[in-house]
């Protein structure tokens, strides 16, 4: 999209093409380290708001200051671009051709300043695998306008990280699903070599890490509550030993000591 003859084109790949559409009500956009996913949202808002006047609150679950925000990215892409139609000032962003405007707020001990915000079109939940279970309850409802929308990007943590679980892992109405991974960095050449770099070292030497930084796997057995387990007679002879444990835990327990084997 351009402004004027001095504005560079916005490239959105086109894996992200689907969030300029209006079927969806909440979109899950997640992956490993350089898969695009913070700058093309960051793009998409963008695009968005010249495009007519719309309300773009930009979440994290934690914000102390505006520099903890997506803020400084937007600013960025905004002087990257060249687009003089938007207004920067301390705390906020504004299009002064129709309007549309950007507010940054955090979600962590915040209700009440989450509920009374109004008009939200677009809501973007940056690191939302911090977002706790109780902030979702307060942002959703929050987010009321006909036809708004909410981005989650995010890496996982875990497994059932909540924002994973409500979106992909249990489902919910009109959602849409985005996974991406540094590939896409790789195709439209938007990886730096130094990056690409650490990446390949990354998976020849620390296959675990690579998984989880670049493939944006969770943590698997690490933190994880194994549930619903059975006891059985012995271990077949396939499974393979992943590693031992240690865990008192808080009562006279039998497992203290344990043998993880994948099977």
């Amino acid at each position: 999209m351009t402004h004027n003859k001095e504005t560079k084109e916005m490239i959105i790949p086109i894996e992200f093409k689907r969030l300029f559409d209006t079927d969806w009500r909440e979109a899950a956009v997640y992956g490993g380290r350089y898969s695009l996913k913070s700058h093309t949202v960051a793009r998409v808002l963008l695009i968005k708001a010249r495009q007519s006047k719309i309300r773009a609150a930009c979440f994290r679950e934690f914000q102390n200051s505006i520099a903890d925000s997506s803020y400084q990215l937007l600013v960025e892409l905004i002087k990257e671009y060249n687009l003089g139609d938007f207004q920067i000032t301390n705390n906020s962003i504004i299009n002064t051709i129709n309007g549309s405007d950007f507010i940054f707020k955090g979600l962590w001990n915040n209700e009440q300043s989450i509920k009374s915000i109004e008009g939200i079109d677009i809501a973007w939940v940056e690191e939302a695998q911090t977002v706790s279970e109780k902030s979702l309850e307060v942002l959703t409802p929050t987010v009321r306008k006909p036809g708004s929308q909410i981005i989650y990007t995010y890496n996982r943590l875990l497994e059932e990280d909540p924002v994973h679980k409500r979106l992909v892992l249990e489902g919910r109405p009109n959602t849409l699903i985005i996974n991406v991974n540094y590939d896409i960095a790789l195709k439209y050449g938007m990886m730096p070599e130094v990056i690409r770099l650490e990446m390949e070292d990354d998976k020849k030497k620390r296959p675990g890490l690579y998984r989880h930084k670049w493939l944006g796997e969770p943590h698997n057995i690490e933190r994880k509550i194994y549930k619903d387990w059975q006891i059985i007679d012995e271990i077949p002879h396939e499974a393979r030993l992943e590693r031992y444990g240690l865990d008192f835990g808080y009562s006279n327990d039998p497992t203290s000591i344990v043998a993880i084997y994948k099977y």
